[in-house]
Parts: structure tokens; sequence; C-alpha cells
């Protein structure tokens, strides 16, 4: 029999949805490599995001004080931002840590070890050129050793992975902050348990949301950046966006054929102004319920494919507000 596994990691808030403080987390991979747009983007543009959250004071704040905020209920300013760039290429280091250090800005790297090269045709950076951004406000975190699907392999290889990555990040850099991104952004309930138990304070997925208190901790949102999706007018808009919190999450519907799923939720917003999405073919019905509960009936969904679900309102200073996430069809399950 297949099984279908939910996790809920929401905390259940009030209607009064007290404390709706937002955070944006902003991912990229490489820089100036047109051989993979749907990762790349143009140093242009990336220094083009740069100089608007600087001129328009935002704070662009360093991982750590993500930690403070979930673990120990520490602030942070409005308008806060987190860089983060995801496996170690080369392309980072030659065209965007310049940008960083020049307007002396703070971000993490999430290194996958194993590809650490000093060959100079390698894609990946050298660990000289690792250490020289850990010197530079670059904090280097754990995205595992080889990058693999961890949702196909076993518990105990998925430890493997994360333990190698960081003994070798400590061997080299002499510190690492307990903070962790997944490849492909996908985790299991399991998984986030090892590297809980491993002393992980967070971890990152790859859904697009800002952050709110009320999330899961340990499968974080980021906004994915390329050249298509990280056009400055666009940009402008994720990252003055503030988190669509929502409550009340219930699964209405498990379907044993691993094609359909059935949700509903509460928020403090008007629900027939809320709009949802969900790409890769996947279809969505939106429903309201007693004038207050948003239901969404997913349908069409196929295995071994990630779907990203976003849900999005305007009030009426056109302010956005967003809800984003995963949803991983497996061989024999449906993680949401």
């Amino acid at each position: 029999m297949k099984i279908i596994f939910f996790l809920f990691f929401f905390l259940f808030i009030s209607k009064s949805f007290a404390g709706e403080k937002s955070a944006i987390v902003l991912m990229y991979h490489r820089f100036e490599d047109q051989r993979f747009p749907s990762t790349s983007i143009s140093s242009k543009n990336f220094q083009d995001q740069i100089r608007y959250l600087k001129e328009n004071n935002f704070n662009i704040l360093p991982i750590s004080d993500l930690v403070l905020f979930f673990n120990e209920n520490h602030d942070i300013p409005d308008k806060s931002v987190f860089i983060t760039i995801d496996d170690g290429y080369k392309s980072f280091y030659e065209h965007a840590f310049p940008i960083l250090k020049k307007y002396k800005v703070p971000f993490a790297l999430f290194l996958s070890t194993k590809f650490v090269s000093n060959e100079k045709k390698s894609d990946f950076m050298s660990w000289k050129m690792i250490e020289e951004l850990s010197k530079n406000k670059g904090q280097i975190l754990n995205h595992t050793d080889s990058h693999p699907k961890l949702l196909e392999l076993q518990i105990n290889e998925v430890k493997k992975e994360f333990s190698l990555a960081e003994k070798k990040i400590i061997s080299k850099i002499g510190r690492l902050q307990k903070v962790v991104s997944y490849p492909y952004g996908e985790s299991n309930h399991q998984i986030q348990k090892l590297v809980k138990e491993m002393g992980y304070d967070i971890g990152f997925a790859q859904h697009s949301s800002p952050i709110h208190i009320s999330e899961n901790k340990l499968a974080l949102p980021r906004f994915a950046i390329n050249d298509e999706f990280g056009k400055i007018n666009r940009f402008i808009e994720i990252v003055n966006s503030k988190a669509l919190v929502v409550s009340d999450v219930k699964v209405l519907k498990n379907d044993i054929n691993l094609e359909e799923l059935e949700i509903s939720f509460s928020t403090n917003k008007i629900e027939s102004a809320i709009n949802c999405y969900i790409n890769n073919d996947a279809t969505l019905k939106k429903k309201i319920i007693d004038n207050e509960i948003i239901n969404l009936e997913i349908a069409n969904l196929k295995k071994k494919k990630r779907y990203r679900l976003n849900c999005t309102y305007f009030d009426e200073k056109r302010n956005l507000f967003w809800y984003g996430k995963m949803i991983k069809i497996t061989e024999e399950s449906i993680i949401f």
C-alpha cells in the first residue's frame, strides 16, 4: 500500500496573526553562465539588485541573524534580506563576489564539498577561493558532499552526506554555522529529524515565499533568482513582499494513486482576493468555504515531479502578500 506523507509544522496561530513580520531569503546559483539559463543571472542584473537593496535601505543580514530569530526570539528589522548561493560554482567567485565585496554585503554559500577543485577548467571553486569568501563576510554552510537526491537515499546515507561535508568545511575553513540547504530543496520529516539531531538550527528548501516565524524552520523558503525571474521590476516586487500567513492547514483528501491532493487553510486576508497557482501542468481549483476557509483541489500530479504551490494577495495599497509550498511526488508518497 502506498503511503502519503504530509509535513505540517505550522504553529496554528490564532486569527489575530500577531507578529506578521517577514524576511526575504534570495537564492542564486550561477553567474554569467548562459549554458544554464534557469539557474544563471548576469553580473549587471545582480549588481542592479544589490544596488537597489542598498539605495532603498534594506537590511542585508548574515544567516546567523535568522538562526537567532528562530531559536532565541531575537527581533529582525523590517526590510530584512538574506543572500544565499548554492553549490559553489566558480562563476560566483568571478562575477558576483566582487560585487558583494564592493558593497560590503554578507552572504551564505551552501557548498557541496565533493566538487571543490583546483582545476582551471572546473566549474567549481577551489578551497583557496572559498577561504577568501569566508574572510569577506561569507558564511560557508552545508549543502551535502555530493549533491544527491536525498529522497532516494537511505537515512544512513543522508547522514553520511551531511557529515562528510561538515568535516571538510571545518577542516578547511575552521568553523561551521549549523545551517543546511537540501539539494533540489527536497527533504521529508525523517531527513529534517536527522539534521535536527545532528545539531542543525535551520534548513532551507527551494520554494518561493517570504519567511515568517510560523514557518517550519527546517524547510525554510527562498526565492530563486535568475535572469528570467530576476529582472529589476520583479525583484523589487519580491523583496518588498510580505508573508501571507496561513493557519489551520488541513488535508481533506488522500489520493492513493498519488495524483490528487486537496487541502484547506485560513488567513486573515480577503479570501476571494487570494489567487493560487501551481506549476508543471498540474491543475488547481480554488473554493471558499463558509466565507473564511480556502479550499484547494490539486490534480494531475505525476510521480517523480516537484511542484510549487504559490498563493498571493494584494491589499488596497498594492502591497503583495505571498504564501508558497513545495509538493514532491515520489514513487510512494506525496510530500507536502
